[in-house]
């Protein structure tokens, strides 16, 4: 039975949601398919209206609905054992929680102040006032953040050093291969691809090479994402 993951969606079919990002990677390292994707927006959720909440990712399969990346990453692992494990067990999904708090206290304040203008300007054109509106109640005026990206991408990146050391000795945050844990992160790093051209990550960084391997993952699938920058 195909599996339908309902992602947000941007301009132009820009897909660059970290948390749907996290969701993607998890389906296909679950080997779930093939899955329909359907774009929901900020100020159209009818897509997932049947769920009568307004939260995205969800994914559906059958007559199961699941939404939060978490929760789907969870539902995907207990309901699909067979498959290529996403956390190897219940140790590394506790890791794998801890990472995404982690993550969690690197985007606000950091990485959202880097993309919050390239975000705006890839939303869909009918969200942008209600986006604007919403965003400037939490990080006043959006203007304010068209300039100075690169700046703060230094000072970011000294945030990373816990990545950076883990990664210099092991190819995945996973260990030898792949896991939930990589996707959490990756979200992240996808997220800016998609909509920035600000360099987060130096080519000379383990970070950089890690998330190549990553890109290269199942016939390069977030490679070939529409993006930014490379």
């Amino acid at each position: 039975m195909t599996i339908t993951l309902f992602e947000l969606g941007g301009l132009d079919d820009f897909r660059y949601c970290p948390f749907c990002w996290r969701t993607l990677m998890a389906i296909k390292h679950k080997r779930m398919e093939p899955f329909e994707r359907i774009p929901v927006y900020y100020r159209d959720r009818s897509p997932i209206g049947f769920t009568e909440q307004r939260k995205v990712p969800v994914l559906v399969d059958g007559d199961r609905w699941i939404n939060d990346s978490w929760n789907i990453a969870c539902y995907l692992e207990d309901n699909y054992a067979d498959r290529p494990a996403l956390f190897g067990s219940e140790m590394g999904r506790s890791g794998a929680l801890f990472i995404s708090a982690w993550v969690q206290q690197l985007r606000r304040p950091g990485l959202t102040e880097i993309v919050l203008w390239d975000a705006f300007e890839h939303l869909d054109p009918a969200d942008r006032d209600w986006w604007r509106e919403d965003r400037e109640k939490l990080f006043g005026r959006l203007e304010d953040y068209k300039d100075g990206s690169e700046a703060k991408a230094d000072a970011w990146r000294q945030r990373l050093e816990p990545l950076r050391v883990t990664l210099a000795e092991q190819p995945f945050l996973g260990g030898e291969s792949p896991g939930y844990v990589d996707y959490i992160v990756f979200g992240e790093f996808q997220w800016a691809r998609c909509i920035s051209q600000v360099e987060l990550i130096k080519v000379d960084d383990p970070i950089y090479g890690w998330r190549e391997r990553v890109l290269d993952l199942f016939d390069g699938f977030a490679r070939a994402a529409p993006a930014a920058s490379a």
